[in-house]
């Protein structure tokens, strides 16, 4: 009994040892990089295009980079050198009521890309024969 004893009161003194001793460390909030934030429409005119973009934060002063693409081909390009956020606009040029898109890049990562047109998909496969 008395072997119990020492047992239970050796075990009530260390058992405080298995719980925190210390307040853990708070990281705080972490902070976010800053990204460039835009959206844009795409009208056509006549013989053309109009892209009108809307930019809302910018990380940096830097170029927005236009790439007007007819099909998988690079037609145009435009750059557009932006400071703070605001309205933009840019017209390109269309040879036919084709498909083209505009491709919108940011230190060459594309941010957005815009599109006219119906672009041109493969014919379905054919159905199997006796159904």
């Amino acid at each position: 009994m008395n072997y119990l004893r020492w047992i239970l009161l050796l075990g009530w003194l260390l058992l405080p040892g298995c719980r925190y001793t210390f307040l853990p460390l708070d990281p705080g909030r972490a902070t976010l990089p800053d990204r460039t934030s835009l959206s844009g429409t795409l009208e056509t005119t006549e013989r053309g295009a109009v892209a009108k973009l809307t930019v809302r934060r910018i990380a940096e002063p830097g170029y927005l980079e236009l790439r007007w693409y007819k099909g998988d081909q690079l037609f145009q390009e435009r750059s557009i050198w932006v400071e703070q956020p605001g309205t933009f606009e840019a017209h390109f040029e269309r040879l036919d009521d084709g498909y083209y898109r505009l491709m919108v890049l940011v230190q060459k990562s594309p941010v957005l890309q815009l599109e006219v047109g119906t672009p041109l998909l493969p014919a379905p496969p054919a159905s199997p024969p006796g159904s």
